[in-house]
């Protein structure tokens, strides 16, 4: 009985397994030839040995079937052309590589099949289905390749869009919840994350704080920042730290918060917004879809962070110079008249003292005659940093007429604020001013009764500085 010739199908059952000798093979021809290739794919954290393991396997899996490739394998090749060209990888280097290796796996399959007397015709057969397992894969890896360029071309150009559309937006507004909502708006939409915020940096309380946040549709239904991320002492372990040292997070897995794990999130990034080297606040990111951003996601969190940075910063500024007294730096009559009232609502409301003290400089016509405007203006600007350094960061201190100071003390009874006033009299009294000249103040300090108009609020501080300050005439 004559023995039954060896098939191609035999030489790849033996291949198959020998298939990590074959691999090596392939890997060493690779790292000969085309050295690149594998430092290319080893530099994505992908192994250059499995990735040519596996593409050995199905290739020897339609010999011994004697079968064109399916519809999943393809899918399978397809996915690792996408993973190269987004780490990275050539198409010309990825087909090169996928030569080299048929041209290793069809030498040992051609060697064995010599080996085992497979015939000829059969052999021939072989090299037609390799051929045609070569095209098919080749233009399968293209067209995967060059669609996945398309998309991330248009990709790119989108987020270049919604970078151009933010900068025009936030550059549009001084308002700063405008500013802020647009900024996250572009964020969310261009990273295609469910939660953005924004925290600003409140130098006067020493904290980070919560000015904003925007939850997708997806978490409509979630809690967003938890109470503990509202406000942050600056300097404290995790994001008060980062945004003194003007570093980023990324947190993801167990570092997570508890409530961010239970919501579904898998990561958080959050970037300092750094304007000329200061932390202005942080921009924060999350998402349940993803554990990390790509290289270019991360370019453009950045980039959004910095053109935020630089708006915030603006508006910020825009406000303090609409607030904010030029010569002294204290708070305006405009903003004195929003404050007093605002704190007036709040002691109404839960109850609690508030206390006004008012302050006329002594003859500052009489220094601006002597000694020119100069001294003058030298002498509010001393009065005004006095002031500044004097009261509490819940206190507002402001310069509400040309010689005439306010100091707003929320939370304050009549005692609580004659002891202010004592320690801005003594530091005032020990100043000179560089003519060698010193400057008093006259005060007037009255307590807010429920229900009394702001107007009679200030009537009666008035009316005790003008007493104060007929008495300090009378006894100079």
């Amino acid at each position: 009985m004559l023995a039954k010739k060896a098939t191609m199908s035999d030489v790849a059952r033996t291949l198959r397994g020998q298939v990590d000798s074959l691999a090596e093979s392939m890997v060493a021809a690779y790292r000969a030839r085309l050295p690149e290739y594998p430092a290319l794919l080893e530099r994505s954290r992908e192994e250059v040995f499995v990735v040519s393991r596996d593409s050995a396997l199905v290739f020897l899996q339609l010999i011994i079937d004697d079968r064109d490739i399916e519809e999943q394998e393809m899918g399978i090749l397809r996915a690792g052309a996408r993973r190269r060209a987004e780490t990275g990888v050539p198409l010309d280097a990825l087909l090169q590589a996928y030569a080299i290796g048929w041209e290793i796996a069809w030498e040992a399959i051609s060697k064995c099949a010599l080996a085992f007397g497979v015939a000829e015709e059969e052999i021939y057969r072989g090299t037609l289905q390799m051929t045609h397992f070569i095209e098919e894969v080749t233009l399968a890896v293209t067209q995967e390749y060059l669609a996945h360029i398309t998309a991330a071309y248009h990709e790119e150009r989108r987020r270049l869009n919604a970078l151009v559309d933010l900068v025009k937006a936030i550059n549009r507004s001084l308002d700063l919840d405008d500013v802020i909502n647009v900024g996250l708006e572009q964020a969310r939409h261009a990273l295609a994350v469910e939660w953005a915020a924004i925290w600003l940096v409140d130098l006067d309380r020493g904290v980070l704080r919560l000015h904003q946040q925007q939850l997708g549709e997806a978490w409509k239904d979630k809690a967003g920042a938890s109470g503990e991320l509202l406000e942050i002492k600056l300097g404290s372990p995790g994001l008060g730290r980062a945004v003194i040292e003007g570093s980023e997070l990324m947190i993801t897995g167990d570092a997570l918060p508890e409530v961010a794990r239970q919501n579904g999130c898998t990561l958080v990034a959050i970037t300092p917004m750094l304007h000329r080297e200061h932390s202005v606040g942080m921009l924060g990111i999350a998402t349940g879809t993803r554990s990390e951003l790509s290289e270019k996601e991360h370019g453009f969190l950045l980039a959004i962070t910095d053109q935020l940075a630089v708006a915030v910063n603006q508006v910020q500024e825009h406000i303090r110079e609409a607030r904010t007294d030029f010569l002294t730096g204290l708070a305006n009559r405009h903003e004195f008249d929003r404050f007093l009232r605002h704190e007036m609502s709040r002691a109404e409301r839960f109850e609690t003292p508030l206390t006004l003290a008012l302050f006329d400089v002594d003859a500052l016509k009489s220094i601006n005659d002597r000694h020119g405007h100069r001294a003058g203006d030298e002498a509010l600007r001393t009065i005004g940093a006095t002031l500044k350094s004097t009261v509490r960061s819940l206190d507002l201190a402001a310069r509400i007429g040309g010689d005439e100071f306010a100091v707003v003390m929320p939370q304050t009874t009549g005692e609580g604020a004659n002891d202010v006033v004592r320690r801005i009299q003594e530091g005032i009294g020990e100043l000179r001013l560089s003519s060698g000249i010193g400057v008093s103040l006259s005060v007037g300090v009255t307590i807010w009764h429920r229900e009394q108009p702001a107007e009679e609020f200030l009537a009666a501080a008035d009316k005790n500085l003008y007493q104060d300050k007929r008495v300090s005439t009378q006894n100079p």
